[in-house]
């Protein structure tokens, strides 16, 4: 881990041993974020209650554990474990932001190769037929189409017959 640990201790004189089971430990949970800008740890003794209070800042973030029991060690492994979980969910977070930004990239470069979708394409010509409405309805039901444009034979106009999502037909006629 690049950044110090700061430990400070109230009511408590931090010794050698405390310092290095803080760092070993911390320093390990500190290695699942790779930006940490600042690393506490706060011990206090209050009678038989030993509390430890971890604050690393990371990635934009802060972690921050608080744990009491009766033994120092203990309350520092909890807490530490604490900081772990808590690096553990932010890197995955910020490797789940990182994937959903690259697929928006693909689609981007999909959208560059391919044409767009308003462009129209042609697939065919064709002359209308001249049919009544209800010819135009039999045709439509003989075939696998899901719409026919034929010549109304009735008024002359090119019209568009339609299956509807409910079994139905609509029909698309201009003004006359």
């Amino acid at each position: 881990m690049n950044t110090a640990i700061t430990i400070t201790g109230r009511h408590v004189e931090v010794t050698e041993g405390l310092r290095d089971h803080v760092t070993e430990r911390l320093g390990h949970a500190c290695k699942l974020l790779d930006k940490i800008s600042s690393a506490h740890v706060t011990i206090t003794v209050e009678k038989n209650r030993h509390q430890v209070e971890i604050l690393v800042q990371a990635h934009g973030a802060s972690l921050h554990a608080k744990e009491e029991t009766h033994d120092m060690y203990s309350s520092i492994d909890q807490a530490v474990d604490k900081i772990e979980t808590q690096a553990k969910r932010l890197k995955e977070k910020i490797k789940d932001r990182k994937h959903a930004t690259e697929p928006l990239a693909e689609a981007e470069v999909e959208d560059e190769v391919a044409p767009p979708r308003s462009q129209v394409f042609v697939a065919e010509t064709f002359a209308p037929k001249p049919l009544n409405v209800d010819e135009a309805v039999e045709a439509l039901q003989g075939g696998p189409d899901l719409f026919l444009v034929f010549h109304n034979a009735k008024n002359g106009l090119v019209n568009v017959l339609y299956k509807r999502g409910d079994g139905t037909f609509g029909l698309v006629q201009p003004p006359a």
